[in-house]
């Protein structure tokens, strides 16, 4: 601000303009001597200063984590064999023989048995035209009916032929081969290392940049100027 005051100061001397003398049609002469003007003035400068701010941030961690599990493998195992065997079989053939059997004999008996019957028979009567009509005339008969009535006499004895299947066994030893699967569950453990996050903490420094205290300084200030003035003119009347 001071300097600001200064150098207006400066300009209104330079500008200053030069007034003619009154009287006889000519400017008067002006006598003008260089001089330096001194100013003291404080020229201040702002002062910047760093500012360090430690700052906490949660962060995640990775680390190393094994994971283990159990693997069940199933081996089998195929083995064979050969045994003997008895194998039969049943074969069948006929055979014939003689033996006693019985048979029944049926016969029939005529016999007759008289039964009364009543016969009816259409009669007409009356003259037509005055209530003629007709009525059943019936009668009792005797009739003969002959019938036959099987008898079973005693049984007989006889020989008969019969004919029937005989089972005979037949035996054979065949060698057969016996497969047999075994098996069994093995138990193996295997690790892998997989990533795991682990809750942390980590300090960082944030810095920044404050205004601090201004810097101040005594100047001196050496202005050249200029010192004019004008003669004195006598009088006239």
């Amino acid at each position: 601000m001071m300097l600001v005051v200064l150098i207006s100061l400066v300009g209104l001397v330079a500008a200053e303009p030069a007034h003619p003398a009154p009287g006889y049609g000519y400017a008067p002469e002006y006598y003008c001597r260089d001089t330096n003007t001194s100013v003291y003035a404080e020229v201040c400068v702002p002062a910047f200063a760093e500012q360090i701010t430690p700052v906490t941030l949660a962060v995640k961690e990775v680390i190393d984590n094994d994971y283990c599990f159990d693997e069940v493998l199933t081996v089998c195992e195929e083995t064979s064999e050969f045994v003997d065997r008895e194998i039969c079989t049943y074969e069948y053939a006929r055979e014939d023989v003689e033996t006693d059997c019985t048979t029944t004999q049926v016969t029939y008996a005529e016999k007759s048995e008289t039964m009364k019957v009543t016969t009816c028979a259409p009669s007409g009567y009356g003259t037509p035209g005055y209530g003629h009509g007709e009525h059943q005339y019936c009668r009792e008969e005797y009739q003969t009916q002959a019938f036959k009535v099987p008898l079973v006499t005693e049984p007989k004895a006889e020989m008969c032929k019969l004919a029937y299947p005989t089972p005979s066994k037949v035996c054979v030893t065949k060698t057969i081969e016996i497969t047999e699967v075994k098996c069994e569950d093995k138990i193996e453990t295997k690790c892998f290392n997989v990533a795991k996050f682990q809750d942390a903490t980590n300090t960082v420094d944030q810095k920044e940049v404050i205004i601090g205290e201004p810097s101040c300084e005594q100047l001196t200030l050496t202005l050249p100027t200029q010192a004019c003035s004008k003669p004195s003119y006598p009088h006239h009347y």
